[in-house]
């Protein structure tokens, strides 16, 4: 009777241990991804067009077999860029959908409530559309990103300009995570290189009327302004500077780069606005043959014209797939770590700055360009800022 006891019991712990060892979203014919994204809220320029890039680089894969065998199944939920709703979605494909990693979630404060969800069940989080440094610092195994930080991003204008000769600059940030690394990034640089910050502001996401801050920023001496602001309030603060004929240097990050803030009042408004970023938009009417492919798949799939947002989603589904290969068929989570891990020197088909990952590398974003609004386009005026 006791060998009976003995023997059910090691099988059964030998059951349960082969439950406990089995990896949540993985099956032996597909895998699980989920995403928090902005589909109907003010961010939804973004999380649209980038959630279509991720489908259709997902659907290539699985046309082509799926990874090692495995069909890529993406689940979205809409989160409409409200933190309470991006930690309820993470819960529900946590908890219901069962994924097996996050990708390209919308939102800095979106991505670290998500995060505080998936860190304690070991699910990754990769490529968020976002450039937060937090979303690799401090480092933790479980996150990637596709980007040179925000902080960064601002510390290269301010050191583009000040070799330029700007010794006194300005700061004007939405009141939000995104903002206060911006400005981090602005006064690191600053006091590294000497210069005089004579005015800092923040505003709410909901600002509308710049004029009041335009007028303080003008009454100063400030030589070039940093901007770490989104989309309408980029249009409305840069407009009410320039309406009041403050003609000095005004830079942002990779955040505006849309074509909404180029053409604005018909190029008008943001002529001239400078941004520094860890992307480069392809020119997708240009003659290149897989551009040229990508535009014809994504109008013919989604019946609109790609967007640099869609650029950014379909990237991060190619490093995902790229990972997913590396990890080989016996796919875990540290299979797939080590299977980002290993990307180095990547380019997309784009021609964006290169990406590289490793054992103590996870913002993969290599350098940073520099770009100008020059008649309603994005022209790229520098390679390689330094930060």
């Amino acid at each position: 009777m006791t060998n009976r006891i003995l023997t059910y019991t090691a099988a059964t712990l030998m059951a349960l241990g082969g439950v406990a060892q089995a990896q949540q979203g993985v099956s032996d014919d597909s895998i699980t991804i989920g995403m928090h994204v902005d589909l109907s809220g003010p961010l939804a320029i973004w999380g649209a067009p980038s959630t279509n890039g991720v489908r259709m680089r997902f659907d290539e894969a699985n046309a082509n077999g799926g990874v090692h065998g495995r069909m890529i199944n993406v689940v979205v939920e809409d989160t409409k860029y409200e933190v309470p709703l991006a930690a309820r979605a993470t819960n529900k494909l946590v908890n219901s959908d069962k994924i097996f990693a996050m990708l390209n979630g919308t939102g800095t404060s979106q991505t670290l409530a998500s995060m505080k969800i998936l860190d304690p069940k070991g699910i990754p989080n990769l490529f968020p559309l976002t450039g937060a440094a937090s979303m690799t610092e401090p480092f933790n195994k479980l996150h990637f990103s596709q980007f040179v930080s925000y902080k960064n991003q601002s510390a290269a204008g301010v050191r583009h300009f000040a070799s330029e000769g700007a010794t006194k600059l300005c700061l004007q940030s939405v009141a939000n995570d995104f903002g206060a690394e911006m400005d981090e990034g602005a006064r690191v640089a600053a006091e590294d290189l000497g210069m005089e910050i004579v005015y800092e502001g923040a505003h709410k996401v909901t600002e509308a009327d710049f004029a009041g801050v335009a007028t303080a920023i003008k009454n100063t001496d400030c030589e070039v302004l940093m901007m770490g602001t989104t989309i309408r309030d980029t249009i409305a603060l840069y407009a009410a500077l320039r309406q009041l004929g403050w003609d000095k240097p005004v830079f942002g990050s990779m955040v505006p780069y849309t074509p909404i803030v180029a053409q604005a009042g018909g190029g008008k408004l943001t002529e001239g606005l400078y941004l520094s970023s860890s992307i480069l938009a392809a020119d997708f009417a240009s003659d290149d043959p897989v551009v040229q492919a990508f535009v014809a798949d994504y109008k013919e799939k989604f019946g609109e014209e790609p967007t640099l947002q869609a650029q950014m989603g379909y990237v991060a589904a190619d490093l995902a797939v790229t990972g997913l290969e590396n990890a080989g068929r016996d796919l875990t989570v540290d299979s797939l770590i080590a299977g980002i891990q290993q990307i180095t020197e990547y380019k997309d088909l784009f021609g964006g700055p290169s990406l590289s990952f490793g054992p103590d590398k996870h913002e993969g974003g290599d350098g940073l360009v520099l770009l100008q609004n020059q008649g309603g386009e994005w022209v790229k005026l520098k390679d390689g800022l330094s930060y």
